[in-house]
């Protein structure tokens, strides 16, 4: 009995394991783009979905394999470089089939909140916000 008791105030003491962040990159995420701002210029945005760009409402992102899919042809993107800062995930890449596009998504670590933007000289850019879920 007296063990038991031991036992209990010793689970109480000592915190338990803390689990890494679902979102850190170390597993496939499905990513749902929910809303898109659209400018081709510093006096023109217009607020679309992910069609209005031509994205997918859902993308996947795979971080161990440098991918970033769910195009309906299939198409990949590849991630060029991957961080983490202050609890959050930092992907970037380069459009290799356009030439002067660059690209960088957020993912909080702990929410799943995602937030991304996709550049060029010509025809503007983008931002994207959306959550992610595991795979």
């Amino acid at each position: 009995m007296r063990a038991i008791g031991l036992l209990a105030v010793l689970l109480t003491i000592v915190p338990p394991a803390v689990a890494a962040p679902p979102f850190d990159g170390s597993a496939p995420m499905r990513c749902a783009i929910k809303a898109v701002m659209s400018c081709t210029d510093p006096s023109v945005c217009v607020r679309g979905t992910a069609a209005t760009v031509n994205l997918p409402a859902v993308v996947t992102v795979d971080v161990g394999q440098r991918l970033i899919g769910g195009d309906a042809s299939g198409r990949t993107v590849k991630i060029g470089s991957v961080g983490r800062d202050g609890g959050r995930l930092l992907l970037h890449g380069v459009e290799s089939g356009l030439a002067g596009i660059s690209w960088n998504v957020v993912v909080g670590e702990a929410s799943g909140d995602m937030t991304g933007s996709v550049l060029g000289l010509d025809g503007g850019g983008f931002l994207m916000f959306g959550a992610c879920s595991s795979n």
